[in-house]
């Protein structure tokens, strides 16, 4: 009886523990039949709203700079930098990036543990589900002029989910950079269109 408590509080304990905060991006992400665009664009803020822990300036700061170099390194704008108060080029366009949910959870997959137990095993070596990496983004884009006039904005959501098994155990940690970075990329292009 001890045994299966303590089996089902490690099960539970790992359920919780395996939430994390990725700012990862796939920086050389490059998005096929775009064009380019004579527009240098300038990233007044990146906030994550509504999150209240401790890594939020961290992470911040992090997915900042990603999302600097990913739209440098896409090649579709004529210059990417941060915002000063001092724009004089004609083609500027500043962009504010509000995160309202950017959310990443590992969890176990919850049929992993009842079928291998009933299958003798036989669910993991047929590729069954061990876990399941769900993200959730939505965010909010806005993009101004260089006299602070309000060009568009517009609100995006993005939720995707991505299962390992024992044959590609770190497909979710290849996959959801470069879907994060496809999303953000499509949003601002949509923006300063």
């Amino acid at each position: 009886m001890i045994r299966k408590f303590s089996i089902m509080i490690l099960v539970i304990f790992t359920q919780n523990c395996l939430n994390h905060k990725s700012s990862l991006l796939d920086q050389h992400f490059k998005i096929k039949d775009t064009h380019y665009r004579n527009i240098n664009l300038f990233i007044r803020k990146i906030e994550i709203s509504k999150v209240d822990d401790d890594l939020k300036s961290l992470q911040e700061e992090t997915i900042k700079s990603n999302i600097k170099i990913l739209l440098e390194q896409s090649n579709l704008f004529k210059s990417v930098n941060y915002y000063s108060n001092f724009l004089n080029d004609e083609n500027a366009i500043i962009v504010d990036l509000d995160f309202y949910q950017y959310d990443n959870h590992l969890r176990i997959d919850p049929l992993y543990f009842p079928l291998s137990f009933l299958t003798l095993t036989l669910y993991i070596w047929f590729g069954g589900n061990i876990v399941n990496f769900e993200s959730k983004i939505k965010l909010e884009i806005n993009s101004y002029d260089k006299n602070n006039k309000l060009l568009a904005s517009k609100i995006f959501r993005e939720e995707n989910i991505i299962n390992d098994n024992i044959y590609n155990p770190w497909k979710s940690r290849r996959i959801i950079p470069e879907i994060k970075s496809n999303f953000i990329l499509k949003s601002v292009i949509e923006v300063t269109n």
